[in-house]
């Protein structure tokens, strides 16, 4: 079981929505939770490291991508239940604007994959979107 699964608290996260010329930049999950659905690069926030530094970092570890954040979006709760209904996860995201520096994009590992979508062609059908 790793630290992030069956949680004490609430991990602080961020996500970036990073827009670009060629769309806006999505990875497809490659571990729980929401395996093999794309969604914004992101993730926990380092200690000594601000929120905005932690988008910048993740999106690069991620994508490749270096960006530049723009401003603050909105707070998101992820709330996992397992079969016995104890919290799984549960992470505090918030979402930051980022504009691209750069388009190449490299995925973090083989397992993930990344892409640039056009809003009209996001893959809706593959994400979580509430």
């Amino acid at each position: 079981m790793d630290d992030r699964r069956y949680p004490k608290f609430p991990i602080p996260g961020v996500g970036g929505v990073v827009f670009g010329p060629q769309g806006v930049l999505l990875v497809k999950r490659h571990k729980e939770p929401g395996k093999g659905l794309w969604s914004v690069p992101g993730g926990g926030i380092e200690l000594g490291e601000t929120q905005t530094d932690a988008v910048e970092r993740e999106v690069f570890e991620e994508t490749g991508v270096m960006c530049k954040v723009v401003k603050f979006l909105s707070t998101y709760d992820v709330i996992i239940l397992d079969d016995k209904t104890d919290v799984e996860f549960h992470f505090l995201l918030n979402h930051y604007l980022a504009e691209a520096l750069t388009e190449d994009i490299q995925a973090e590992v083989p397992e993930a994959e990344v892409g640039w979508f056009q809003l009209d062609a996001l893959p809706k059908d593959e994400m979580h979107i509430e």
